[in-house]
């Protein structure tokens, strides 16, 4: 189960509650939204310090954050917004990255996100910008296939040849989701089922990654049960297909 300490913040006796019945019940893996690694700047107050708690309540396997922004310097974003492909993001996002790692006791990744602008700032392309701050930041990888997806339709890519350009030795987890389509766009809504095309780049990356994980992002417009089990029971086909459950 994917928690996101955000959620139990502050953390309250009935908090650490709900989060110690989950880990009892459950494998845990923290995913925060908050951690802002591309920002130039400090943490807000105290952030850290929760998450840190979220996670030894939790005995969470690993954590998790974004490669974005979320704060502008005091001022919160509220949003997963991109930061440009360029030599400064690399810079402020690996040394915000290794400062995280250094303060977690379990390993550290970063997720892929949806962007819907090309930055005027960026000058290099999104594949080389992630490969080269997975790099210097020595960091693994959640790879959400959904937001490729969406980012090759928005931007005019190939999604197989993005994510094969990618370090996938890096790769923890694989997020599947689901999401509409508006004026051309396609968003990332976590609204509805996986689609075929990610269901066809999942299958096309099991074999070449290290799967530890996959977690369905699903925020709204639930289906029925029996079709969350029968998503459920898919991805389980294609990981033992091939051999990634006992890897």
């Amino acid at each position: 189960l994917t928690v996101t300490p955000e959620h139990f913040m502050p953390l309250t006796e009935d908090t650490r509650g709900r989060l110690a019945l989950l880990a009892r019940r459950f494998p845990i893996v923290c995913h925060s939204l908050e951690l802002s690694v591309g920002s130039d700047g400090d943490d807000a107050p105290g952030y850290a310090a929760a998450v840190d708690r979220a996670i030894a309540v939790t005995s969470a396997v690993w954590h998790g954050d974004h490669l974005c922004f979320t704060r502008a310097g005091d001022y919160p974003v509220r949003a997963l917004s991109p930061v440009p492909f360029n030599e400064a993001s690399i810079e402020v996002a690996a040394r915000n990255i290794r400062r995280v790692k250094s303060g977690l006791a379990v390993p550290f990744a970063i997720e892929n996100i949806t962007y819907y602008i090309a930055n005027p700032l960026s000058d290099l392309g999104e594949a080389e910008f992630l490969c080269r701050v997975l790099q210097e930041a020595d960091c693994g990888l959640i790879l959400d296939l959904h937001n490729v997806v969406a980012n090759a339709h928005n931007h005019g890519y190939d999604p197989v040849a993005f994510v094969d350009s990618l370090p996938l030795d890096r790769v923890v987890q694989i997020h599947l989701a689901g999401g509409e389509n508006e004026g051309g766009l396609r968003l990332d809504t976590h609204s509805s089922c996986s689609p075929e095309d990610v269901w066809s780049l999942f299958e096309h990356v099991v074999p070449r990654c290290p799967v530890r994980g996959v977690n369905f992002e699903m925020d709204s417009r639930f289906p029925a049960f029996s079709r969350l089990l029968a998503e459920l029971s898919r991805a389980r086909d294609i990981l033992r297909r091939h051999g990634a459950d006992t890897a």
